[in-house]
């Protein structure tokens, strides 16, 4: 106990107040509300101001301050208020029930803190422990004081009322870890003093019991939270609602996958018992697990469709048609959408040099190349590309990067002086970089150059990965970085070569797939052009060519169904629609042409693709493969392109050309005289201009040509020095006398015309005056329009060059060749003689793929090998047949090389083998036949002496022999066998019933069959009643009766008892005889067509005869 007097006459005194003092009621003071109320008390009751200090040593350190009478009489105080203490131990059976229960049943000590607690925030400043360690009764000490004397009715009453305790709460059967955890995790953030979670857990168990004591509101609200957790992990059987094909599919198929959703959630006890249809899971977890099961069960395909242009537009009639196709085939699209994005697309390099390439389409290459506004290098899995654009924001990209004023205003946003980024709120990033390539007049060597690039490339791609993640395009705007210095074009080529190859290494260095781009605009032509010479020496094969960028529109479509099959079906459906109706994608496979062509001939092709919106794909190293995308029209003209340029191709290849000519501007001047022309060319002045194009590219194709000249008088002697006579023909033609002399001639002269049509669409009624020139062009020509210049130049130009290297080839004059009647050869897949066979390939052809094809293949002649060896043919007997059939051959080509008897001798057995003179004409007929069998002939002896008695079974790759190919052997020499139709349409006429448009090619059901045979009989009903009405009214001759022993006999008579007697045919030319006399009857007019048939037939007879 210390005394100190202070100087402004106030007086303290310390005190130390000890466990020996005051026993156990030295722990009032670890209450905040005590020993606020206790400096409270002294300073009201004694004017004295008390500080309290806690000591590490469990002593209380007072410091009373005041007047020293005060300060004494308090001090002498504060030992009576600890003596007046009072305690109460709650044992007694028959009013402490509930204390009694909570002591003996919760054996933990943290109870002890939470009744304290609960006492302390009531501010009723009590004590409480346990008599015993685990057993013992609850046992409350309180101040019995005046100014803080406690109640024991109102603690009793605070126990009852606001304390409550829940034991062993109700837990599943089966517990999972995930349970288990989730009440941890709880009970973690769920602390609170005055509320204990009670939690008894057993090594090696997945096992534990909950017990919840406190403040009642804390428990009930605690009780209820963690009920909710017991019941989320609370594990159920739920039954599973599936069809037939659905459990099979699921048995057969997905065994394995089944486990894996166990596996993935191990630690909530989930198994899957399919067999029941059924699975166990937690509550939480099973919709979770009926979506995944449901995910097998429904098969999910997205089907994509490529189209070059900005969007694609679906019609209400074509989503019907797809929604109408999907529900035929049990499927539902789950998703249908159309996008656009921007993509690059390489032309490949040519692989072979160009020869005999015209001027036109050395012309059309030159336009496309020059015409290409982008240039693209590949740099591992990435790529540094250059633009040409006045609209940048068109292309695509993640963030870009402004080194200038300019570039902001280009990009219309505001340029920030300092280095930073900026994200609007449409999502486009910009990194602003302050830079611009000077070079200093010291700086001789550039390095200074140099190493201001390194640093602006390799700081702004550091920059930009810093502060953007998942980074593909990155734009650099090239904007006033032309302007370098004096030697302007010599620092360009610097600049854009150190730039570019520092990309590169950065590229290579990081190892990432970063796009590169950099924007130029029309004003920057000139330095565009240095970084794409810098380019173009980089690139490697991978790159081709040359690239260009196009709009690439994708029609998205996303089918489910629960069976496989149905979906296959319903993706081959949707795709055969789209590819008719909206977009087409046809492949070109084995074109091996295409690898002949040289560079000038692949980029005029392209032209032409891209100009009808059709996207090529040329594959020249693997399978020469040709993929084009666009609409149904456009991809059938550019495949007609295709086969075109290949036939000019293969045609001028066979000829020494002369070089081309180049192209000019036609004038009227005085024409050459020469010996000869290749064309004749007639046309109105009218059609000056289109004639003077097609005049010019044959010529540069390497064709001598005479035009119409403005003499009338001399065209006849230059008609006569040409081979072929081109004919320009269209409405003025016909009423031009020049021109129509000029015809006339040509037809006297009996020279080979080519005549061809140029439409006017601009003229009023181009319907009619369509209708008019077809007409007057048949009369004229004796031939239907082919070739008619009409909105597409290339292609008819194509179609008339073609037509004229049938007849006449550049180089050679005075020459016509005839037209071969031999169509070229096509070399078609499995697939395609599958597809034209079936029309559309069978279900299980569509499902087969090329490593099951070939494996079949291989298992085929492995069997095939296996059934010739073991039914082989002996070869004495194979030795035989094959000396009869030589004979055979022998005396067949005798007889067609000779058209006499022929007698040889034959074998042992038999002396001769001879024929006696025909009584039968040999004509060109019988010769075919001749040949045919011949032909068979020998190819069974190119098998010998692998020959087996019995046929074998073509190959199918489904084992199904309706799969198979049948092949059918065709005399080439045969011009029978020349495919010179239009092979017939074998669909069913509309008349009758028309086919689903969902499931092409399939037979009729029920309904349309019963349907097609009642409109049959209705149609053949009303002849039958017709003929049966003329037997009675026609005039019946009078004949004998038969007598009785013929009936008898009648089954008995051979075949030339059959003959008609002299008497029948009599009577029945009667019958026919228009001179006889008819009953009046309804039907006039048909007697009378009767009678001027017969009278037709007998004059065709007379004729004949």
């Amino acid at each position: 106990m210390a005394n100190k007097k202070h100087e402004n006459g106030s007086y303290s005194k310390s005190i130390t107040l000890s466990h020996e003092m005051i026993k156990t009621r030295v722990k009032f003071f670890h209450n905040l509300s005590f020993r606020t109320h206790y400096q409270e008390y002294l300073l009201n009751a004694y004017n004295v101001r008390c500080q309290i200090q806690l000591l590490e040593t469990q002593e209380i350190y007072l410091t009373l301050s005041g007047e020293k009478l005060n300060v004494k009489t308090a001090c002498q105080t504060i030992p009576n208020l600890f003596e007046l203490t009072h305690e109460k131990i709650y044992d007694d059976e028959n009013v402490d029930q509930q204390m009694i229960y909570c002591s003996q049943q919760i054996k933990s000590d943290l109870i002890i803190p939470v009744i304290q607690q609960i006492m302390d925030n009531h501010n009723i400043f009590t004590l409480w422990e346990k008599t015993a360690m685990f057993y013992g009764h609850f046992k409350v000490t309180y101040l019995t004081h005046e100014s803080f004397k406690v109640s024991e009715a109102r603690i009793t009453e605070i126990l009852n009322k606001e304390i409550s305790y829940i034991e062993n709460m109700a837990m599943p059967e089966e517990k999972t870890r995930n349970l288990l955890k989730s009440i941890d995790e709880f009970i973690f953030s769920r602390q609170n003093p005055e509320l204990v979670i009670i939690r008894c857990k057993y090594p090696y168990k997945l096992d534990i019991k909950i017990s919840l004591f406190g403040r009642k509101k804390l428990v009930r609200k605690t009780k209820k939270q963690l009920q909710s957790i017991v019941y989320k992990h609370t594990i159920k059987t739920f039954q599973l609602k599936m069809t037939a094909n659905q459990y099979e599919y699921l048995l057969e198929n997905c065994i394995h996958e089944l486990k894996d959703i166990e596996n993935e959630y191990k630690d909530d006890c989930v198994k899957i018992r399919i067999r029941l249809k059924e699975f166990s899971a937690p509550q939480y977890l099973i919709d979770n697990i009926k979506q995944k099961i449901r995910e097998l069960m429904i098969q999910i395909v997205t089907c994509q469709f490529h189209k070059i242009g900005n969007s694609i537009t679906l019609t209400d009639d074509n989503n019907k048609q797809l929604n109408r196709i999907a529900r035929h085939n049990y499927c539902r699209i789950e998703k249908l959408e159309t996008k656009t994005e921007m993509k690059v697309y390489s032309i490949p390099k040519a692989l072979s040099p160009s020869v005999n390439i015209s001027n036109s389409i050395m012309l059309q290459s030159n336009e496309f190349v020059s015409a290409l506004s982008m240039r693209k290098m590949s740099v591992l899995n990435g790529s540094i590309e250059i633009y040409l654009t006045n609209q940048s924001d068109s292309i695509p990209r993640d963030v870009t990067i402004i080194s200038s004023p300019a570039g902001a205003a280009e990009e219309r946003i505001e340029y920030m002086s300092d280095n930073g980024y900026f994200e609007m709120k449409t999502g486009r990033k910009f990194l602003f970089h302050r830079w611009s390539p000077v070079v200093s007049d010291d700086d001789r060597t550039n390095q200074k150059l140099k190493k201001s690039i390194e640093k602006f490339i390799s700081s702004t791609l550091q920059s930009v990965t810093t502060c953007y993640s998942n980074l593909e395009k990155i734009v650099y705007l090239t904007n006033e970085w032309e302007n370098i210095g004096a030697q302007q074009q010599q620092q360009q080529q610097l600049l854009a070569s150190s730039i570019i190859n520092e990309v590169k290494q950065e590229i290579e260095t990081r190892k990432v797939d970063w796009r590169i781009l950099f924007i130029f605009n029309e004003q920057q032509t000139n330095f565009y052009k240095e970084f794409c010479d810098v380019l173009v020496k980089m690139q490697t094969d991978k790159d081709g060519f040359a690239q260009f960028s196009s709009p690439v529109s994708v029609i998205q479509i996303t089918l489910a169904a629960s069976s496989n099959l149905n979906l296959i079906k319903c993706e081959n459906e949707i795709t055969d629609y789209v590819q008719k109706h909206i977009l087409a994608n046809k492949t070109l496979s084995n074109e091996f042409d295409v690898r002949k062509w040289d560079q000038h001939m692949i980029n005029a092709f392209y032209k032409y693709s891209l100009n009808q919106s059709v996207l090529p794909n040329m594959d020249l190293t693997n399978n020469s493969q040709i993929q084009l995308v666009g609409s149904m029209s456009n991809v059938e003209k550019t495949i007609e392109k295709y086969k075109l340029m290949s036939e000019i191709f293969k045609q001028k290849s066979t000829l020494q050309i002369p070089p081309p000519v180049a192209a000019r501007t036609s004038t009227r001047s005085k024409p050459i005289d020469l010996k000869a022309y290749n064309i004749y060319f007639s046309f109105c002045q009218q059609d000056q201009t289109l004639c003077n194009r097609i005049n010019n590219c044959l010529k540069g194709e390497g064709y001598v040509l005479y035009e119409t000249p403005t003499n009338v008088s001399r065209f006849q002697s230059y008609i006569d020095k040409s081979d072929v006579i081109l004919i320009a023909f269209d409405e003025e033609y016909l009423e031009n006398s020049h021109s129509i002399s000029e015809l006339n001639y040509t037809k006297s002269a009996r020279k080979k015309i080519i005549p061809f049509v140029i439409r006017n669409n601009t003229k009023e009624n181009s319907w009619l005056s369509s209708l008019t020139i077809a007409e007057s062009f048949y009369d004229l020509f004796d031939t239907e329009i082919d070739i008619e210049f009409k909105d597409d130049f290339d292609l008819e130009y194509d179609k008339l060059l073609t037509k004229l290297l049938r007849y006449t080839k550049p180089g050679t004059t005075g020459k016509t060749y005839a037209e071969t009647t031999a169509l070229p050869k096509i070399t078609k897949s499995n697939d395609d003689y599958e597809e034209a066979a079936f029309g559309h390939r069978s279900i299980a052809l569509q499902k087969v793929t090329p490593e099951q094809r070939r494996e079949s293949e291989t298992a085929y002649q492995e069997k095939l090998a296996k059934k010739i060896e073991n039914e082989k043919i002996p070869n004495d007997e194979i030795n035989s047949s094959v000396a009869d059939l030589t004979v055979v051959i022998e005396y067949l080509e005798e007889i067609v090389r000779e058209g006499v008897t022929y007698s040889k001798p034959h074998s042992e057995e038999h002396d001769t083998y001879s024929i006696g003179p025909r009584g039968w004409e040999l004509d060109e007929n019988l010769i075919s036949c001749m040949q045919q069998f011949s032909n068979s002939i020998r190819r069974w002896l190119n098998k010998s002496p692998n020959v087996i008695r019995g046929n074998i079974i073509p190959f199918t790759p489904t084992g199904d022999i309706n799969d198979a190919i049948f092949l059918i052997h065709q005399s080439p020499n045969d011009p029978s066998f020349a495919q010179n139709y239009v092979p017939l349409d074998h669909s069913p006429s509309d008349k009758y019933f028309s086919l689903f448009n969902s499931n092409p090619g399939s037979c009729f059901n029920s309904e349309q069959s019963h349907d097609y045979f009642q409109k049959l009989v209705e149609s053949v009903k009303i002849i039958k009643d017709i003929e049966a009405r003329m037997i009675d009214n026609t005039i019946k001759s009078k004949t004998d009766k038969p007598d009785d022993n013929n009936n008898n006999n009648s089954n008995e008579k051979n075949i030339a008892d059959g003959f008609r007697t002299p008497e029948e045919m009599r009577k029945i030319e009667q019958l026919d005889n228009p001179n006889r006399i008819w009953k009046k009857t309804k039907f006039t007019e048909f007697i009378e067509l009767k009678i001027k048939n017969i009278l037709e037939f007998k004059e065709l007879c007379e004729k004949w005869k």
